[in-house]
């Protein structure tokens, strides 16, 4: 659908991670594993992986290959650099010589921040500039548990700096998993807001990696068909949480955008977004889905042909944002951020947190802190 462009800039496209899948493919995670040292440290979240019985099955199945293997079960949504602190200073401790993240974004996430730090001096705030690491970090095996961020295929980990009230992403390509398996038997006990929130990222994603400068064949190969997927299987998934076809869409809807974006970056809704998470509590997927109709409106001014394109992908060639809105509220989610306690005195601040981010130089056109304002105020 997408052709390429003739302006269209030199691009790279690097992913990695070996990735095994469909409904029951844990089972087969421990032949994958031969070889792997012993010393193993399992990274989760403080409650669903236990609850949901992942942990336990991943556990087992690294008991099966006499892996020893320690739990770090500290990390929270967003999670903080304190977090990712004291589960490197566990992997050091033990001596770990790989890692295994089982849960969602935020846990593979702070699972390549513990993978890095473990062997790295320096801040990880340094490592969001140029700094580069002396040491490889700590191979990484990502089981998600939630169908969203797309993290078990990209170079990047999302922290929380909860001093800054804001977040801030490390980028490189260190940080992709060595392998990354797609269960959708590991995401049926996803709650209904956690699909819809986890769904909406991935469908940000795509629809961002669309727009990027960077965007190349590929990236459009992979975000067309992520978006194509989101619309069809997470409506379902959302209406019948056992549905494996649809939630095995999902995790592969959700993989394929972060794919895209391991290419593309994000774009300002994701800048945006960040301050909004942290000062509001709106979940991340949910608040870059609602910031992104404004973007998609910009665009029809800044990009007009793609826009037409990507509205067709949405169900509205003429009107992306309206089509984009419709399908947010049809999944039972107020489309404005104002809903969530947003105020118009506190616009100006959260754009001049995100005017300083990497991701507005992939976001076609020219954007000052007011422009921010306005994506904002249209948002609410």
């Amino acid at each position: 659908m997408f052709d390429r462009e003739a302006d269209v800039q030199v691009y790279s496209h690097h992913v990695p991670t070996r990735i095994i899948g469909g409904p029951g493919s844990l089972n087969d995670l421990a032949e994958h594993l031969a070889g792997w040292p012993r010393q193993c440290l399992v990274v989760c979240g403080q409650r669903f992986a236990r609850l949901s019985g992942a942990l336990e099955r991943v556990t087992s199945l690294l008991a099966s290959r006499k892996i020893d293997c320690t739990v770090f079960d500290g990390v929270e949504p967003n999670p903080s650099i304190k977090t990712v602190l004291e589960g490197a200073e566990r992997a050091r401790q033990l001596r770990s010589r790989w890692l295994l993240a089982v849960g969602g974004g935020s846990t593979i996430d702070a699972a390549k921040a513990i993978a890095l730090k473990a062997v790295n001096q320096g801040k990880l705030a340094d490592f969001a500039g140029n700094m580069r690491p002396e040491n490889e970090p700590l191979p990484l095996v990502a089981v998600p548990t939630t169908a969203g961020t797309g993290s078990e295929v990209t170079p990047y980990a999302v922290l929380t700096d909860t001093r800054a009230v804001d977040k801030f992403g490390i980028g490189m390509p260190e940080l992709f998993p060595r392998l990354a398996v797609l269960d959708a038997e590991l995401t049926v006990s996803m709650p209904e807001a956690v699909t819809i929130d986890s769904g909406l990222d991935a469908l940000s994603h795509a629809v961002e990696a669309l727009f990027s400068r960077k965007r190349s064949l590929f990236s459009d190969l992979l975000a067309e068909r992520a978006v194509w997927m989101v619309l069809r299987h997470l409506p379902q998934a959302r209406r019948d949480s056992g549905d494996l076809t649809a939630r095995g869409g999902m995790l592969e809807a959700a993989c394929l955008a972060g794919m895209a974006i391991a290419d593309t970056g994000t774009l300002i809704p994701h800048a945006l977004s960040y301050p909004v998470t942290i000062r509001f509590g709106i979940p991340h997927g949910r608040a870059t889905a609602l910031l992104l109709p404004a973007l998609l409106e910009k665009m029809q001014e800044v990009e007009p042909e793609r826009s037409q394109r990507v509205g067709t992908l949405l169900g509205d060639a003429d009107q992306p944002a309206r089509a984009l809105r419709a399908f947010v509220e049809a999944l039972g989610v107020a489309p404005r951020l104002g809903a969530y306690g947003m105020q118009d005195d506190c616009l100006e601040l959260l754009a001049r947190q995100a005017h300083g981010k990497k991701h507005l130089r992939n976001t076609p056109g020219e954007w000052s802190q007011q422009d921010l304002e306005g994506i904002l105020r249209a948002s609410c």
